[in-house]
């Protein structure tokens, strides 16, 4: 069984590989690019890159993003388009906040 801390560390280190490979820009260490057109949404425990449950999350330009808890857990949307930084928590007891540089752009 994979731990939460070694999840978390692989999670880490792979986003990068992971966006390079689709051709995206490098995000800094440690932050996870998410590219949403307006009006979509993203689930982000469905995206491998936080230990869920996701709580409490926090964006430098809240117009940009919304979030909604649903049945899936913890899930963003494009709101507006831009570019800002925003981060989640795991409640799973880590502590550790998970950081993504959000692209919103128009469909």
């Amino acid at each position: 069984m994979i731990s939460p801390r070694l999840l978390g560390f692989l999670a880490a280190s792979l986003a990068p590989l992971s966006a390079a490979a689709a051709g995206a820009e490098a995000a800094p260490p440690g932050v996870t690019p998410l590219r949403l057109r307006r009006g979509e949404a993203v689930e982000l425990c469905q995206t491998g890159t936080v230990i869920c449950p996701a709580v409490a999350p926090i964006c430098d330009d809240p117009a940009l993003v919304t979030f909604e808890l649903t049945g899936a857990g913890l899930r963003f949307r494009g709101a507006k388009a831009g570019e800002t930084l925003c981060s989640v928590r795991s409640s799973g007891g880590q502590g550790t906040r998970w950081v993504y540089r959000v692209t919103v752009v128009e469909p």
